[in-house]
């Protein structure tokens, strides 16, 4: 075994711009499905599900085309990470984007075709290969020196909250055919399959690779389960992994279903959904760009999660009570602020329990809970049938409190 030299960039920004866009691209694609899957499913004048299904029917595919995807995730994540160790930063995010752009002309397809099927398959193609942030954030942080890793971590979370900022706008407004007649379901699918084609291109021409290790190449989908498991073996990092599947979990059923709520409650269209995403977006980048940095020079990192997680669920219990529409936008600004500060300090929580040799391992076990809790969530839920569109947001609020009193009761800082 070799193993090639890391080789520092002259001009980080330069040479790191296709990983933002990467990044960039990575969390729109996922904000960007929802508006559109949401009207794809439940709204009938759509005309992509037959108008005969039931609504509980309508829940289940729903729940189980979101939460496939997320499985697919948390195997393709685990499984793409380790493979990058082995041939290389570049052509694992290759297979990424390439996979996307698949991914995505299928659910472009499958909308024209009026194909579930066919979406189904689009979403499993992109789930498996969607394991990009964290090639790329490896990547960044082979490239970084070592006196700028911090901004550069940084800007990971920067990008990431413009994707899912600008997501789920493009996504309404690409499906609003009320704005543009040729407008339609399908469009944002092929806008997003397009600009992956193109950041491949970007990365094949202008990404230099910055780690590989030449050995014999070892495929293991079952890494993700050991990564899971491997979470579990150690106390503080177990106490912590407890804490943060109920956390992600519960926001698993807000992030998933509140474009359903509003749906089915206040009647948006895909247009008003991915604008109120977007506003989403923009609270967690407020929370991250603003908030976080001085909330824990002023609180502790346990502090932080506390409080983060009980205004999320405070904030998705005035929107259950809203007493008109208004009220739902202030409401969301509180949410996604909230839930940036709990998601960044309990990732550097994980974070300051391990050495340096071992933060891969560790932000390896952080994104496997992540798409675990999304998934189930999603497939509890859509198994579900058979219930309220408040039902996902009740159970937001129970599983941050809970994860909010166990970060006060069983994680202590020695």
């Amino acid at each position: 075994m070799s193993v090639m030299p890391i080789v520092k960039p002259k001009n980080f920004f330069l040479a790191a711009s296709p990983l933002f866009l990467v990044l960039f691209i990575d969390s729109m694609g996922l904000g960007l499905v929802f508006p559109v899957l949401n009207s794809l499913i439940f709204d009938p004048s759509s005309h992509f599900i037959s108008t005969d299904l039931s609504t509980n029917a309508r829940n289940l595919l729903y729940g189980f085309t979101i939460g496939i995807f997320m499985f697919c995730w948390f195997f393709g994540a685990a499984f793409l990470g380790d493979i990058s160790d082995q041939i290389g930063r570049k052509k694992s995010l290759m297979v990424c984007l390439i996979g996307a752009v698949i991914g995505y002309a299928f659910s472009a397809f499958a909308v024209v075709m009026g194909s579930y099927g066919l979406l189904l398959a689009g979403r499993i193609i992109a789930g498996f290969t969607a394991g990009s942030q964290a090639i790329a954030q490896a990547a960044i942080v082979d490239m970084s020196e070592p006196e700028h890793k911090a901004r550069n971590l940084g800007l990971i979370l920067f990008f990431t909250s413009l994707g899912f900022l600008f997501g789920p706008m493009i996504g309404g407004i690409l499906s609003a055919h009320e704005l543009v007649p040729w407008f339609n379901f399908s469009l944002p699918f092929y806008f997003a399959a397009t600009i992956s084609l193109i950041n491949a291109g970007l990365l094949f021409f202008l990404f230099k690779e910055t780690f590989t290790h030449t050995h014999k190449i070892r495929f293991k989908l079952h890494y993700a389960i050991e990564i899971f498991i491997s979470a579990f073996k150690k106390e503080k990092i177990r106490e912590l992994s407890i804490i943060f599947l109920i956390m992600i979990f519960g926001w698993g059923g807000y992030y998933s279903f509140v474009s359903m709520y509003l749906l089915r409650v206040y009647h948006f269209s895909s247009l008003h959904t991915g604008f109120y995403m977007a506003v989403m977006g923009a609270g967690f980048g407020i929370g991250t760009g603003f908030l976080v940095d001085p909330l824990t020079k002023r609180f502790s990192l346990k502090k932080c999660v506390i409080g983060g997680c009980f205004f999320v669920a405070l904030g998705t219990f005035l929107t259950i009570t809203a007493p008109s529409e208004i009220y739902l936008w202030l409401d969301v600004l509180i949410v996604a602020p909230a839930m940036a500060v709990a998601y960044s300090t309990i990732l550097t929580l994980f974070s300051n329990q391990v050495n340096e040799d071992s933060q891969g391992w560790v932000m390896g076990i952080t994104g496997a809970i992540m798409a675990f809790a999304f998934g189930a969530n999603n497939l509890l839920i859509g198994f579900m049938g058979s219930f309220k569109p408040q039902t996902p947001l009740i159970m937001t609020i129970v599983s941050l409190l809970l994860a909010s009193l166990l970060m006060k009761t069983i994680f202590y800082l020695k």
